[in-house]
């Protein structure tokens, strides 16, 4: 017997932006310094109450990268948020205090992701155990090469976390099948994490339906823009040492460009694009 699925609420929340050459991260773009939006989601269940999906940036962040080497972080990727883009007065017109939120997934560790989690005193997390374990694994260097700032994480991390992996195994419908198997995040079928190998590891994304019926894939880093999925239009190779596994980025950039292309109709979503984010608010009327 088939279980109805309980209605969601989805709302994206831009929670500061980095700027970078368009180029690096789409290959045969512009040599041209762009704002790169550091995308959060959250997610109203209707009895979990408040999820995140990532957090963006914080003052944390800049925290962490006062000192050398990680300064090299702040460099790299000149980070900007204003005060309307701070998690806590994002959440706040939703009616929702840092403190009631209850869930974090994470679908990694870089510090644009996670830079948040401090402030969510009250939030389990859940990430996939490679993630979890890399992030534990990397010296100070290494972490800094492959975009891990450990100072952003709460001293309790361990504790609060949970690993994907741990859920329920669960076959995904068509078309999204093509991803490979998720996992049941929450229990009803409503948030199932999906692996999507290469940016990172234990890199993951989520996916969802929102309350207007649309399957939405919160697909994180697998791709910077939508344009480079709809393209296959990988990075440039400059970023090949920063990420975990090339040829499986590849591997799920394509994934997703066939699926974008013989389904236009769904909905995915990377952290990072402008162009996705906006086109989703404006046809949808979130703000």
């Amino acid at each position: 017997m088939n279980v109805p699925q309980p209605v969601l609420r989805l709302h994206l929340l831009k929670v500061g932006s980095c700027r970078h050459i368009e180029r690096i991260a789409l290959t045969g773009a512009p040599f041209k310094p762009v704002a790169f939006p550091a995308l959060a989601a959250l997610i109203i269940h209707p009895t979990a109450g408040a999820i995140l999906f990532d957090t963006g940036y914080a003052r944390h962040f800049h925290e962490a990268t006062q000192v050398f080497p990680e300064r090299i972080y702040r460099w790299l990727t000149p980070v900007v948020q204003p005060p309307h883009q701070q998690l806590s007065r994002q959440l706040a017109r939703f009616g929702v205090a840092l403190g009631d939120v209850r869930l974090c997934i994470l679908s990694h560790y870089h510090g644009d992701h996670v830079a948040g989690l401090r402030d969510l005193p009250n939030a389990g997390i859940m990430v996939m155990r490679a993630a979890h374990e890399d992030l534990r694994r990397r010296g100070r260097l290494g972490a800094l090469i492959h975009g891990l700032l450990p100072r952003l994480l709460p001293a309790d991390l361990d504790a609060r976390t949970r690993f994907a992996e741990m859920q329920p195994a669960v076959t995904l419908a068509e078309p999204w099948n093509s991803l490979g198997a998720g996992h049941d995040l929450i229990g009803d079928r409503s948030l199932l994490g999906v692996a999507l190998p290469g940016h990172a590891a234990g890199h993951m994304g989520l996916l969802l339906r929102d309350s207007d019926g649309r399957q939405v894939l919160l697909s994180a880093d697998a791709a910077w823009s939508i344009q480079g999925i709809r393209e296959f239009r990988m990075p440039s190779r400059l970023v090949r040492p920063i990420l975990d596994d090339w040829r499986a980025y590849r591997g799920t950039l394509d994934r997703l460009h066939r699926l974008s292309v013989a389904h236009p109709e769904l909905v995915i979503l990377p952290s990072h694009c402008s162009t996705s984010l906006g086109a989703y608010q404006y046809s949808w009327g979130l703000q």
